[in-house]
Order: structure tokens, then C-alpha cells, then sequence
């Protein structure tokens, strides 16, 4: 039995033995087949793979920029390209200059009166010469009411004009004419001229030519904040001056010694002028407490007023 036992496990056990040999061979063949598969690859193809994971054949994608190295030194980006301009928008054409009237049409149009200057100035609506003929010749003829819509436009269109005598003149006139009229002209010198605006209004406020009712009117406009903003520091003095009731305080007179014309000058000199006080005829100054500082202030604006007026050294003709 022990004999019979041992023969039948050694076929068993010569199986394993052969089976060894056999997966050795089989592994070298297949690491044969690889490294023959290595050798015999297409570059590009397995650069592609490598590329795409999924294995489908794509271009090559471009190097990408190298990122900033350990010394901290980045490449600068490479600039966005400029938008392309569309060929369909041309460069807007410069605004041309305004037509002009020669002076020939202008002297015709004046000779023959404001039917001519009101058809010249439709053909030069932005002639500032012929503007002003018009306002200037529909003054004369007490058209009042066109006479400020059309120094309104030369205003609009030309504000250095604001400083013509002619025309500051024309707007006195019609401030001092009928009611309607002279509010809308108070108007257009509180809000279309500047700081010469305000002067025009003092003027109605002071000129004794003006009626009462129109001074009101023009002394409520030298209030408003927006004509007080633009108005000169001498014109406001001499504003505030001409309001008071009682007398200037100390400040108020700094202020007049500072910025005043001969506007302030007036009311300085009033306030210096001696007044009957008392039952006995005696007389004395109203504000005798500053008196010593408005002389001082009167003192300095005179000064002003004559270096004003005298004219630069060299100036004079030889």
C-alpha cells in the first residue's frame, strides 16, 4: 500500500516542474514583444497620446509660456492686440468754422434797416457782429421784447460780448422800459453775463433814472446766491454796505479795505459825514465808535483809485 502510495503522488508533483519553465518562456516572449514594440513606436503618434489621454489624434498644442523661474523674474505678458477699426465708421469731420457776413453785407444791411439785418443774420445765425446790429437796430425801435432774444443768442454764442457798451447800454434802456420787459431783461443780466451781470443790476439798484419798482426788483436779484457767487468781491462789498441800517461792523470794514471800489468809497464817506444830533443843532458822526477805521479805509481805497487810474510808467507816448 505504502509503495503503490508513493508512485501515485509523483506524477503529481512533475507537473509543477514542467509548468515553471513554460511561464518563464512566456514572459520572455511577451517583454520581447514590448521592447520590439518601443523600437519599432511612431514619435509623433505617442506624442499625441501623451498629449490627449483619451487617445484621439489632435494638433499639437503650442508651448506654453514659461512661468517665473526661482529668482522671481516673470516674463512680461504678451500684449492683447489692438481692436481692428471698423472701415464702416469714418473719423467724424471736423466742425467747420461759422459763416461770417463781409463787411459790405453788413453796412447795406444796417443802411436799409432791420427787415435786411434780420434776413442777414438767418443767413449768419453765428455771426456775432451782425447779432449785435440786429439787437442794437431792434432796440432803437423799441422792439423790446426781440431785442433781448437776440442779445440772449449773441450772448449764447459770443459771451465776450457781454462787455460791449452798446449793448450793456441797450438792457439798461429796456430794463427802464415797460414791466414785462424789464423783468425778463433783469433776468438775462443775473444769469447770461457773468460777473457783469451783477454790475448792471447795482446800476439799476443806484441810478436815480430807475423807478422804484424796477430798483425792488433788481435789488432782490443782487441777492440770490447764484448772482452773489458771480458777482465781483467789490460789488458785493459795496452791496452789503449799501444795505446796512445801522453801522458796519469791524469786519465789514476790513473787508471793504480789502475789495472795495469807489462804489464802497460812497458809503464809506456817508457814513464819515457829520449828522444833526441832539436839541441843540450840535452834530456828530453816526458811527463815530469806527470812525477811525473808515477813515482808514477810505484813506486806502483812494489810493486804489488813483494808482488805478494813473497809467504804467513808459506807457505815455514820447
Amino acid at each position: 500500500m505504502s509503495g503503490s502510495g508513493s508512485q501515485v503522488g509523483e506524477p503529481g508533483l512533475g507537473r509543477p516542474r514542467a509548468a515553471a519553465p513554460l511561464a518563464a518562456l512566456g514572459l520572455l516572449a511577451a517583454t520581447g514583444l514590448v521592447c520590439a514594440a518601443v523600437a519599432l513606436r511612431n514619435p509623433t503618434a505617442v506624442a499625441v497620446l501623451e498629449q490627449d489621454p483619451s487617445g484621439s489624434a489632435r494638433t499639437p498644442a503650442p508651448t506654453a509660456a514659461p512661468s517665473s523661474s526661482s529668482s522671481g523674474r516673470a516674463d512680461a505678458p504678451s500684449p492683447e492686440p489692438a481692436p481692428a477699426l471698423d472701415p464702416a465708421e469714418p473719423d467724424a469731420p471736423a466742425k467747420a468754422e461759422p459763416a461770417r457776413a463781409q463787411a459790405s453785407e453788413l453796412e447795406k444791411a444796417q443802411a436799409e434797416g432791420i427787415a435786411a439785418l434780420g434776413a442777414l443774420a438767418q443767413r449768419y445765425p453765428e455771426d456775432p457782429p451782425v447779432l449785435r446790429a440786429l439787437a442794437l437796430a431792434q432796440g432803437r425801435d423799441k422792439a423790446y421784447a426781440a431785442a433781448v432774444a437776440t442779445t440772449k443768442r449773441l450772448f449764447e454764442i459770443a459771451p465776450e460780448e457781454t462787455g460791449n457798451d452798446e449793448v450793456k447800454q441797450l438792457l439798461l434802456r429796456i430794463a427802464n422800459g415797460p414791466p414785462e420787459v424789464a423783468l425778463t431783461a433783469l433776468d438775462l443780466m443775473a444769469k447770461q453775463m457773468g460777473s457783469r451781470g451783477p454790475d448792471l443790476l447795482y446800476e439799476v439798484v443806484t441810478a436815480p433814472r430807475f423807478g422804484d419798482w424796477i430798483r425792488d426788483n433788481a435789488s432782490k436779484q443782487l441777492l440770490d446766491p447764484s448772482v452773489r457767487q458771480v458777482a465781483s468781491p467789490a460789488l458785493v462789498i459795496a452791496d452789503d454796505l449799501r444795505r446796512l441800517t445801522g453801522c458796519p461792523t469791524k469786519a465789514l470794514i476790513a473787508r471793504a479795505r480789502e475789495e472795495g471800489d469807489v462804489r464802497a468809497l460812497h458809503y464809506i464817506k456817508s457814513l464819515l459825514t457829520p449828522q444833526r444830533c441832539g436839541a441843540r443843532m450840535r452834530t456828530c458822526l453816526k458811527c463815530g465808535a469806527v470812525a477811525k477805521d473808515l477813515r482808514a479805509t477810505a484813506s486806502v481805497i483812494e489810493k486804489r483809485k488813483k494808482a488805478a487810474a494813473t497809467p504804467p510808467a513808459g506807457s505815455a507816448a514820447p
